[in-house]
């Protein structure tokens, strides 16, 4: 075991200031375990010594039976030091720091984390945090967090990492993915990293082979060389990396000093390294997290330009994405004779068999028409990926989960980039839950197609 695999993959951890209440910060990560299926063994410690949430508790970690591979510290950050050497005395090799008001609040908050770091350091305990909701691995259920988020969403294990340095974001991040019916192995928050760094985190969980996909939020890069390393080795693997970074400006960096003591992102160099090392870079968390359904589809990347195929129960919205297509430089697929006359039979007469597909208002009629007009369409060899969006598919008689579940399947058997579009939140719900990538407009999703499209082929010029 490596000393991050025991903040990842523990086999034991203990909780100080471990609480019967399940909504309590001491209380969640307990609560947690128990339900995700951590087979470790699980040491609550508690001043009064009466069992936690049915379990056995000790009143310091010095009663502990064996020494925990990861404690929890859910202390006030007044006695922080003090649990720190308690860790070190008992010979732990992790350890998560919940407690605030440290390099965040000025120099004696600064001078105070970095006395926690040098005792951590040479007792040779890794240390997380402070000022961090901590971490979680739905891989082995060891979530060592107190982050509510997974009280409302779900969760399941998947192929996502995310690595935050915001437990905020993180944990938007997830809840976006998980909307998309998108499972998470890895949310970890850095918060002020005393200790571990972002690096480390992406370099730990890319070596996993179950991930495909990193999600990073940043606020400053305290080692550019070694977070190079670790995109390099995500590169190497194959796991595409997006990037949001902050704190770029002058104000941001202020504010970023604030929240994790973080020193900002404005060198312009920085933006070069994500560049080198093939690193998709996002303007907003929403943009961020959209395109993950694209980035988990397997095949190659073409360096001609992308051939969209556009269907649309619309007129007016085919017009629109149409426009969006030529505006990101896209082509318009031209669809061969056999696609055309599959067509002409599923569609109304009064429509066309060219790109675009107007499905027209007929698919309050047939709502098997969208399902198999998406699979015909995704069959032509000119097409690369499918533009799909739905206006005004309100009321009874619009299957909007029928449509959903029957692009999904279409997708499945023909699998090409495809981004769904539309301006209603139910119907953008059905489509995410069956994992596709869903915008609020026609050049939303088109240019989303083509950001990843230019990505995939950056990264392939870098192998």
């Amino acid at each position: 075991m490596n000393s991050i695999d025991a903040l990842l993959r523990p086999s034991s951890v203990a909780i100080v200031g471990a609480s019967n209440d399940v909504n309590k910060i001491g209380g969640r990560p307990i609560g947690y375990m128990r339900s995700h299926g951590f087979a470790g063994e699980l040491y609550p410690v508690s001043q009064r010594g009466d069992p936690v949430q049915g379990i056995r508790s000790y009143r310091s970690l010095d009663d502990l039976p064996q020494a925990p591979d990861s404690v929890i510290l859910s202390v006030p950050a007044t006695s922080a030091l003090e649990q720190i050497r308690a860790c070190v005395r008992v010979g732990a090799r992790g350890a998560v720091l919940f407690s605030s008001g440290f390099g965040e609040m000025g120099r004696d908050g600064v001078r105070a984390q970095a006395q926690l770091a040098e005792e951590a350091r040479a007792g040779g305990l890794r240390l997380l945090g402070p000022n961090t909701i901590g971490t979680a691995n739905f891989g082995c259920g060891a979530v060592l967090t107190f982050a509510s988020i997974y009280q409302e969403y779900a969760p399941q294990d998947g192929p996502a990492a995310i690595i935050s340095q915001s437990g905020a974001i993180g944990a938007s991040a997830y809840s976006l993915l998980r909307e998309n019916g998108i499972g998470v192995r890895y949310v970890c928050a850095t918060g002020n990293q005393a200790d571990v760094e972002v690096s480390e985190l992406v370099a730990c969980v890319v070596d996993d082979p179950q991930v495909r996909i990193v999600l990073l939020y940043l606020e400053e890069v305290r080692d550019p060389r070694k977070l190079s390393g670790a995109l390099a080795a995500a590169r190497a693997r194959g796991v595409p990396v997006l990037v949001l970074a902050s704190a770029r400006t002058a104000g941001g960096a202020r504010m970023a000093a604030f929240h994790t003591g973080s020193a900002g992102m404005t060198d312009p160099a920085l933006a070069q390294l994500f560049a080198a090392q093939g690193c998709r870079v996002a303007s907003s968390l929403t943009e961020l997290s959209a395109s993950v359904p694209l980035y988990l589809l397997e095949g190659t990347t073409s360096a001609a330009p992308l051939r969209v195929g556009l269907v649309s129960n619309s007129g007016a919205s085919c017009v629109l994405a149409a426009d969006a297509c030529d505006a990101q430089g896209l082509r318009l697929a031209d669809f061969n004779a056999a696609t055309r006359a599959q067509l002409d039979v599923l569609l109304p007469a009064f429509s066309r068999s060219r790109n675009p597909v107007d499905l027209t208002a007929m698919l309050l009629a047939d709502s098997a028409m969208l399902g198999r007009s998406v699979a015909t369409v995704l069959g032509d060899p000119g097409c690369d990926a499918l533009a799909l969006s739905l206006l005004a598919v309100a009321g009874a008689g619009y299957d909007v989960e029928r449509f959903a579940a029957d692009t999904a399947s279409a997708l499945r058997a023909q699998p090409k980039p495809a981004a769904f579009s539309s301006p209603h939140a139910r119907v953008r719900a059905a489509f995410a839950a069956e994992g596709l990538a869903v915008f609020m407009s026609e050049a939303d999703a088109v240019a989303a197609l083509n950001e990843h499209h230019q990505h995939r082929r950056q990264a392939a010029a870098l192998a």
